[in-house]
């Protein structure tokens, strides 16, 4: 009886512990001004057709189904205010843009994603006047079922990366209407390779740790740190590399090590070593600026849940820096190689 009244009193301590900590909402909000006027943009998205070419959850497989459905009447009948698609990979899914009243500055809809949230989410848009310009926010609001909250902060930087990248492709897509011809918005691209194996590289290397300074800044400095350490008569035998040990994006905590790779032609106070890459890793190149790299391995992450992979959590994360200031001369044509590893 005791042991009975023991284990219920204890089942309760624990269901009231994980109620209270994992609430199981999340929320992620992005935002940005463009110098285009907001009656452009208003009418520009409330015809749904255009919403597939910069939704971010198409991006995952183009050759997916799309069609548009037509379940409001009235004013909004003229367009359609559901568009549906059917994938392999991305599933059954679906956003339904709810009806709002003539002239209204902003978008909500919900969004039915099984592929990449459990439950519906709401993406919002809302456009603000700014004299010539506009503000557009877009936000992603969702909760999560009973016994999937613990998984809450997931989900909050998942929902947080889709924010991101659809605004950054809604921007590129509403370039159109610029008036600010010296500002050009450009979406990230990325290039899905699949899967390969890694060959070994002789490098010289030195550990780095980001915690509380921008990631590009602290790269910047290592690379230059190993560039000067070698010196003229050691030029770099291929482009540059990072190896991820850790990465925390939600508390911003990154360690492993920056590495370049050598003939080692002449001794220097540096020696190479041999960088071994055990296993398998998914592939994909991201053309874009360093700023948002963070999205290619959002990208390649979801890729990797797509196809029911797990990741290889003793297994460096790779990038490989195959175009960047030296070889381009605009940022949003930088070449990154980013690696995976999976089991």
């Amino acid at each position: 009886m005791l042991v009975t009244l023991f284990l219920i009193m204890l089942f309760s301590a624990v269901l009231l512990a994980y109620l209270f900590l994992f609430r199981g909402r999340f929320f992620s909000r992005q935002n940005a001004v463009i110098d285009a006027p907001i009656d452009a943009i208003t009418e520009d998205l409330s015809d749904l057709t255009n919403w597939q070419v910069w939704l971010p959850w198409l991006i995952y497989e183009p050759k997916s189904y799309v069609d548009f459905e037509y379940l409001n009447s009235g004013i909004h009948s003229v367009f359609p205010s559901c568009l549906v698609w059917q994938g392999k990979l991305i599933k059954d899914g679906h956003i339904t843009l709810k009806p709002a009243r003539s002239g209204a500055h902003y978008f909500h809809t919900l969004l039915e994603a099984p592929a990449f949230y459990p439950n519906d989410v709401h993406f919002n848009i809302d456009l603000t006047k700014q004299k010539e310009r506009t503000l557009i926010t877009i936000q992603i609001t969702g909760k999560l079922p009973f016994f999937t909250r613990w998984k809450q902060k997931n989900y909050s930087i998942r929902s947080d990366k889709d924010a991101e990248l659809a605004l950054l492709k809604l921007l590129a897509y509403l370039n159109k209407y610029s008036k600010a011809s010296s500002h050009e918005y450009n979406a990230p691209t990325f290039e899905w390779l699949n899967k390969t194996k890694l060959d070994n590289v002789d490098a010289v290397t030195r550990p780095f740790v980001v915690s509380n300074q921008p990631m590009s800044q602290k790269m910047d400095q290592g690379f230059h740190d190993l560039i000067t350490e070698l010196g003229p008569e050691n030029p770099p035998a291929g482009p540059s590399f990072a190896l991820y040990k850790k990465a925390d994006i939600a508390h911003h905590y990154f360690s492993g090590r920056l590495g370049i790779p050598v003939q080692n032609l002449v001794p220097c106070e540096l020696y190479p070593e041999r960088i071994v890459l055990r296993g398998n890793y998914l592939h994909l190149r991201y053309i874009g600026c360093y700023q948002n790299l963070s999205l290619a391995w959002h990208v390649l992450y979801s890729f990797m849940r797509l196809h029911n992979l797990k990741p290889h959590r003793r297994h460096y994360g790779v990038e490989v820096f195959e175009a960047g200031p030296m070889q381009k001369n605009s940022s949003k044509d930088f070449i990154t190689s980013v690696y995976l590893p999976i089991k």
